[in-house]
């Protein structure tokens, strides 16, 4: 019988009918535009007209987007997205071994196909960032048709580097690049070798792309992929396959499997969609309607149309979507303006814009022209204007005019948020969205051209929504998903769209406005308020506060005219593009002079070496990266006095970078991905060895952490990478000594010796050898000593001093700082850096005992140097993607108290225009800001101190306890607390409601814990009127869960919540500190007996109080007796993830009848105790061992604990961090007694990412769950494929 395959995606629907022998019979696609229900039934009707037996046919589902079909139909059966794609890939190209399926908002990646296994397979997850709507989202950007695509490309020349890893990114480098001139067809080609290297990094990773490979996927029709996809992948166009109906292979297999499986018919599936009941169940979250309003609907500013005989101001906003020209009288009141498209070409923009003028009003006198936006320098060196102002003064001017009282400034344009707050009419403060156009007017036009609606009719649409749909407030590309999933329920269009509105106007609150103060005179600016339905969201959180600007939608241009008027003595210089473009001012002889002795430091770091190689010698190749910037001058003399040639990389530079993107296998911080090109570099230039430490401990003298911590990244950056780059395949040799510094130079001295030990060479000569590198990292830290004394001693008491804090590689790097160094000194100012100051000279042990990064203790040293003294002002740069970074971020704000500072993100995107915005704004911001004299007897060091008020016990008399709600360990840690410290006990629930309230005060890539634990603090401070504790333990480190107590203090402290007490004792150090440890440890073991049980006995299981050890053993044999009906799958991972924070996605599995393994949490915490040296955890280990044999077939636990950690040894040795050794040695062990283990984490997790990276469960049948509370159909589909396989 034929069969009918029916792939519901997010963004299409595909229908194809199978014959017996497996020919595509008939086969269409259509958009559904979120109506997939309506769009599912006109293709079942076409399919019908062409076959009136078609009825009779069985039909199979697949897609991520047929939640609404399978309700509407129960006998209509379902197949997995990679099952379907697998089947129907063997189906149209049976030679095929691997695979590359993109779609809409997918992307997948399949291999070993011929082998009759279950093929090897990565999905993405949320992020569109390397899927096709990355291209429809460009493509719409620049005012071109999808279609055309290809037949651009072909035009290309060149390939320039755009940003893959995400969508957003990508615009901000699009708008750079044009604005360089450079061609659109080569900026299109840049963006599939970006979309590509980024699928690579991300989704392909360490897979083994076995040829020849299958492309499918609606971008098989763009060329510049097909091209991109070759040189990325290294194929040849025999071993790239573009199989006929590529578009179908999903639909195909759901085809084939149709006439295999017991499923309904397409007649019954039509009936059933004919008959479906509207009142379904609703299981959308919804938020409160926007209401009517009559203060959203805005309309143009009045003109009065009059050129006044003595001229007119002319005030030009060159944006990334939009170009606006506004005329003024002399006084500041509007003559005229326009709002031109940009599309790409800002000149071209400018010159209409200036015709229409002239076409108009004739040749005008203009008394002064200013000109601002993103592309502002080069307009206005091109016409001679005679202001040039960043866009948050220009909005600042702007809103100050129109309403004097003004105290807070929210913009949204195109591509940029901003946030400001003035004070007295000047800008006091400002933020800006971190070089993303998340909740931008960009995103709101791309999703109501993806809704097919008008733009215009968007906002009146989301008013008539009596229940808006909760869409979250996170990436775009996230909502995009979200979105989807809505209308994949059945929500409507109107819904949808007040739900975006709302969901913008979170997203803009929460992470561009984020802590700063909001006054009561709020003027709303920027194009987004020609939509009512931002605006009704807007007065939804701040009522009649806010009010929109009468010129919001040229408030740029109208302030840039204001601007320049005030500043404009005597004629114009405006001369239009009748002359040569004015040249570049030349920089004066002290900036120059500044310059130069800025560039000095990164020169005394490569004093004493020579590249050139000498003839019969081997090359130890060095990276330049991470901790090279610190400990080369050691290096090179080391290795130089053992008779070898050193090859230094070159600083980051374009090569480098297209090098990490071809060959990074994960979204790691960028300096880390870095290292994959410096190593790539290195490859190249055929070296012998590589030579790149690993950090495990950096103890400062001031220090009195007991273990000063590397980043995870740091402990393994150098292994991870090596392995990515199989340079052990290529002949090369890793010289990867692991720095324990910690315990001193002795510790370091060790370290080298045993690199002379594996290279060979006796102790004797590495000695000397040992003593010259010692000596080298001598005269260069006393050369910067000095170098920073003489900077020093140049400075004025009274100068404003400019400080840029972060790690010593991102001050070096070029790409790092991205100019930041050279474009502060450029504009006249006076820079130091954080090595500059004495910051090791401050003991932070009362401000944060546990602080375990060395870079933390250096950066926030810095921050209180520079909060102290009245004339420094700090530059702070975070990398994108770093955990410490996240939490450092809090802690740097509470140092800086009110004192401004601007901080900014980092990442591999390629426009500088943003970082040039924010900079301009800072220091235009500080200008008003007197230089203060110092005060008598003023010392650098004597800064404030604020003891810590978290404490690791808690107290009776300071309120009840909150206990971390973990079913079913809370019932038992709560007895615990309440036996052994007296203290009334209530549980803190994690997620739901009180999420919202933690994502409030989160700003970046935090783990979900985070904003979990933060959020359930505010709802209980909510609830409570008077004090209360608040449990949450902290870690010794490597990862950043160790500092929550203290982020979260620092967000309590700035809302005022001192009578929060918050209780953090040290995870590592518990059974040697706490009361009654073996109680505690029995408590923690009841919980996960329990869950050994299955889940409709666990309550009738569970104990009134903790048990005694024989109790235990007894409630093991008892749940040890139930039989197991089938083999479980496991689930490992990060505890709060693991049992509280997954979305309810174990519990599901659970209820559909799956047995499940959970890596216990006793076992778990005695690794933990174990790794630490804890004697009383050893005590314990039989007993453990004992409970798992009276559970038997139901036992988690490991029958040699003791082995597990010899097994961690030897996957990840002396690693710390989030108990990653745990973590991926019990994934190991549980793979081969389950049928499947599930790794759980939260999203964005370094040691996460890190553990993947390690390779160790390539051989194990895993699946990875990367939890932000946003799982959702598309989630259950990636899982229900992994199930399909292996759960057979």
């Amino acid at each position: 019988m034929n069969g009918i395959g029916l792939d519901c995606g997010t963004a299409t629907v595909k229908l194809v009918m199978l014959s017996q022998k497996g020919e595509l019979l008939w086969f269409k696609s259509c958009a559904h535009h979120g109506a997939a229900v309506q769009t599912v039934q006109l293709l079942l009707g076409e399919l019908l007209q062409a076959d009136r037996n078609a009825c009779g046919y069985p039909v199979m589902l697949t897609g991520s987007a047929g939640d609404r079909l399978s309700d509407a139909c129960p006998g209509l059966s379902t197949l997995g997205d990679i099952p379907a794609i697998h089947r129907g890939i063997r189906l149209l190209a049976p030679e095929v071994k691997s695979a590359i399926e993109i779609g809409s908002q997918s992307a997948r990646f399949l291999t070993e196909l011929d082998r009759g296994t279950p093929p090897r397979f990565a999905v993405n997850e949320h992020c569109a960032g390397g899927t096709g709507s990355f291209f429809e989202d460009q493509m719409s950007r620049l005012g071109l048709r999808i279609e055309d695509y290809s037949e651009l490309v072909a035009k290309a020349h060149s390939i320039p580097r755009l940003s893959g890893r995400c969508a957003v990114f990508a615009k901000t480098d699009i708008i750079h690049r044009q604005q360089e001139g450079v061609p659109t067809p080569d900026i299109l080609l840049g963006l599939c070798y970006a979309m590509v290297r980024n699928y690579k990094a991300v989704i392909v990773r360490g897979l083994s792309v076995e040829k020849p490979v299958a492309l499918c996927g609606g971008v098989g029709y763009n060329a510049g992929v097909l091209r991109a996809i070759r040189d990325v992948f290294g194929l040849t166009e025999e071993e790239l396959i573009l199989p006929k109906n590529f578009l179908y292979a999903g639909a195909a297999g759901a085809a084939l499997a149709a006439q295999e499986a017991g499923t309904c018919s397409m007649g019954e599936l039509l009936a059933s969609l004919c008959g479906q009941d509207s009142n379904t169940e609703d299981r959308l979250h919804r938020r409160q309607p926007l209401g009517p309003d009559p203060k959203v609907f805005v309309s143009d500013p009045p003109v009065s149309g009059h050129i006044p005989p003595q001229g007119c101001a002319l005030g030009i906003d060159v944006g990334s979507t939009s170009t606006d020209l506004v005329l003024t009288d002399p006084f500041g009141e509007l003559v005229d303006f326009q709002y031109l498209r940009t599309a790409g070409d800002p000149e071209a923009a400018v010159r209409k814009g200036l015709e229409n003028i002239r076409s108009r009003f004739g040749q005008i006198p203009l008394l002064a022209v200013g000109v601002t936006g993103s592309g502002r320098e080069r307009i206005g060196r091109l016409i001679g204007a005679d202001a040039v102002r960043d866009e948050i003064t220009a909005q600042a001017r702007s809103a100050i005019h129109c309403m004097p009282k003004a105290d807070t400034v929210f913009e949204i344009g195109g591509q940029d948020s901003k946030y400001i707050s003035l004070q007295n009419g000047q800008v006091a403060d400002f933020q800006m969205n971190k070089i993303c156009a998340a909740g931008t007017g960009s995103f709101v036009e791309e999703q109501a051209a993806r809704m097919n609606i008008p733009l215009k009719d968007f906002g009146r649409l989301a008013l008539t929504a009596k229940a808006p749909v909760e869409l979250g407030e996170r990436c775009t590309v996230f909502i995009e998903t979200a979105i989807q999933s809505a209308q994949a329920q059945g929500a409507t269009q109107a819904e949808v769209a007040a739900g975006l509105c709302q969901s913008i106007v979170r997203n803009y609150l929460h992470k561009v406005v984020g802590s700063k103060p909001v006054g009561h005179h709020i003027v709303l600016q920027g194009g987004v308020a020609y939509n009512p339905g931002i605006v009704a969201a807007f007065r939804q959180e701040f009522g009649d506060r806010l009010t929109v600007s009468p010129c919001f939608s040229i408030s740029g241009a109208y302030g840039a005219a204001l601007l320049a008027l005030e500043s404009t003595k005597g004629p114009s210089r405006f001369h239009g593009f009748d002359r040569q473009p004015e040249e570049e001012v030349a920089l004066s002889a002290e900036v120059q002079r500044n310059i130069a002795f800025y560039q000095r430091g990164p020169q005394l770091l490569l004093e004493g070496y020579d590249p050139t190689p000498v003839s019969g010698r081997k090359t130890v190749g060095v990276p330049f990266a991470l901790m090279i910037h610190k400990f080369f001058p050691m290096a090179n003399a080391f290795f130089r006095q053992l008779g070898f040639n050193v090859l230094l990389s070159p600083p980051t530079n374009e090569e480098i970078i297209r090098l990490s993107q071809q060959t990074a296998q994960a979204e790691t911080c960028y300096p880390v991905k870095l290292i994959h090109g410096h190593m790539a570099w290195l490859v190249e230039r055929g070296v012998d060895y590589i030579f790149l430490p690993s950090i495990h401990t950096m103890r400062h003298e001031t220090s009195k952490v007991e273990h000063n911590y590397g980043c995870v990244y740091m402990q393994t950056a150098p292994q991870l990478a090596a392995r990515a780059l199989r340079l052990a395949e290529r002949g090369i040799e890793l010289l990867n000594p692991v720095f324990d510094l910690d315990f001193g130079q002795e510790a370091m001295a060790s370290a080298m010796l045993g690199l002379g030990k594996q290279l060979g060479i006796p102790k004797l000569r590495c000695l000397p050898a040992l003593m010259a590198g010692a000596q080298a990292v001598r005269r260069h830290t006393a050369a910067v000593e000095r170098q920073g004394r003489e900077l020093l001693s140049s400075l004025n008491p009274e100068d404003k001093v400019l400080v840029l804090i972060t790690r010593n590689y991102g001050l070096s790097d070029p790409v790092l700082n991205m100019g930041i160094p050279r474009l502060l000194l450029e504009r006249g100012h006076k820079v130091i850096t954080l090595s500059h100051l004495p910051a090791h000279d401050l003991d932070l042990s009362a401000d944060y005992p546990n602080l375990y990064w060395p870079f933390g203790q250096h950066i926030l040293s810095g921050a209180k140097l520079v909060a102290h003294h009245p004339n420094l002002y700090a530059v702070y740069l975070t990398n994108h993607g770093c955990g410490p970074d996240t939490m450092l971020s809090y802690l740097f704000r509470k140092e800086m108290g009110e004192k401004p500072y601007l901080h900014i993100e980092v990442d591999e995107h390629f426009s500088p225009v943003g970082v040039i915005t924010r900079i301009e704004a800072f220091l235009q911001s500080l200008e008003s800001r007197s230089s203060q004299p110092l005060p008598d007897h003023f010392k650098l060091t004597a800064v404030e101190h604020c003891s810590t008020k978290v404490v690791d016990t808690p107290e009776s008399n300071h309120g009840p306890l909150y206990v971390l709600d973990l079913p079913p360990f809370t019932t038992y840690l709560r007895k615990y607390a309440e036996m052994v410290w007296n203290v009334e006990t209530h549980p803190m629930p994690l997620g739901g409601t009180s999420l919202v309230l933690g994502r409030g005060e989160t700003s970046s890539k935090e783990y979900l814990p985070f904003p979990a634990l933060l959020g359930g603090i505010l709802n209980a401070a909510e609830k409570e009127s008077d004090s209360f504790q608040m449990l949450i333990p902290s870690t010794q480190g490597a990862e950043a869960d160790g500092q929550y107590p203290w982020a979260v203090e620092a967000v309590l402290a700035n809302r005022g919540l001192g009578r929060v007490t918050l209780v953090s004792p040290e995870l590592e150090t518990l059974p040697e500190h706490v009361p009654d440890p073996d109680l505690l440890f029995r408590a923690v073991l009841t919980g996960d007996l329990i869950l050994c049980a299955p889940p409709e006995q666990r309550s009738a299981l569970s104990p009134d109080d903790i048990p005694d050890w024989d109790s235990l053993n007894a409630l093991a044999s008892q749940i040890g007796s139930i039989p197991v009906k089938s083999q479980p799958l496991a689930a490992v991972g990060e505890p709060l993830t693991l049992f509280a924070l997954n979305d309810g996605v174990l519990e599901t599995l659970e209820q559909q009848g799956r047995s499940l393994y959970r890596a216990p949490l006793s076992e778990y915490l005695w690794f933990l105790w174990r790794d630490s040296g804890s004697v009383t955890a050893a005590s314990w280990t039989e007993q453990m061992a004992e409970l798992g044999r009276l559970l038997r077939e139901r036992s988690s636990f490991s029958k040699d604990p003791e082995g597990m950690r010899t097994a961690a040894d030897q996957l990840l040795p002396r690693f710390a961090g989030a108990n990653g050794r745990y973590r991926l040695a019990k994934a190991r062990e549980l793979g081969r007694t389950s049928a499947g283990v599930l790794t759980l984490a939260p999203r964005y997790e370094n040691t996460d990412t890190v553990l993947d990276m390690t390779g160790a469960l390539d051989g194990t049948s895993h699946f990875h769950l990367a939890m932000d509370s946003d799982w959702d159909e598309s989630s259950w589909s990636r899982l229900n494929s992994f199930l399909y396989y292996y759960l057979k």
